[in-house]
């Protein structure tokens, strides 16, 4: 049987996001900063249902061995059939991550020497999430990669590099403008003018 992401999981995520909004704002956190960080957490239940769904129970196998695939660039399937399968499965794995790079810098004050380091910190993290599944479940469904790390690795550093431009545009046009920043808009400027 497989276990698949469903409404129900979804529901759980909002809880638990109502409830930790609720712990924030106890402790005087910004209606803006409230806001993005609701975004953010919804980003990170969407990424949840990709990387620990589906998975499979009640079929453990005896003879188990975790699928493992420890050599760069190596992809496999990668012959003339299958080419569409990997491409799509290359980009999709950066794309899994921008919205990360590029958002994580509104919910904390990140430095740009860490960045490598929380990219690498997100990737083997997904990786990890997967093969404890995989581990759990006695199951080989999913495969762990050191290709998806890198492509989320990179998908994080290129998230991070469009908040930076998108921050020194923001800052460019409003101060060039003479912009009087109000409401959330200040927010956006604080985190821009920080990360510079």
């Amino acid at each position: 049987m497989m276990i698949n992401f469903t409404n129900t999981h979804l529901f759980i995520g909002i809880v638990i996001l109502a409830i930790v909004l609720i712990i924030l704002w106890k402790k005087n956190k910004s209606f803006s900063y409230l806001f993005f960080f609701s975004i953010f957490l919804l980003y990170i239940i969407s990424v949840v249902s990709v990387v620990a769904f589906p998975f499979p129970i009640g079929y453990p196998n005896p003879d188990f061995k975790p699928s493992v695939n420890l050599v760069p660039f190596d992809f496999g399937i990668c012959h003339p059939d299958m080419l569409p399968l990997c491409i799509r499965n290359i980009y999709e794995n950066i794309l899994l991550t921008v919205p990360f790079g590029f958002g994580v810098g509104f919910i904390f004050r990140v430095r740009s020497k860490n960045v490598l380091w929380l990219a690498v910190a997100v990737g083997f993290t997904f990786e990890l999430i997967q093969l404890i599944i995989s581990f759990v479940t006695r199951n080989s469904f999913r495969v762990v990669d050191i290709n998806d790390v890198i492509l989320n690795v990179t998908g994080v550093l290129l998230g991070y590099g469009f908040f930076r431009i998108f921050g020194w545009l923001y800052s460019y046009i409003t101060n060039r403008l003479k912009i009087h920043h109000r409401h959330i808009f200040t927010y956006i400027y604080d985190v821009v003018r920080q990360s510079q």
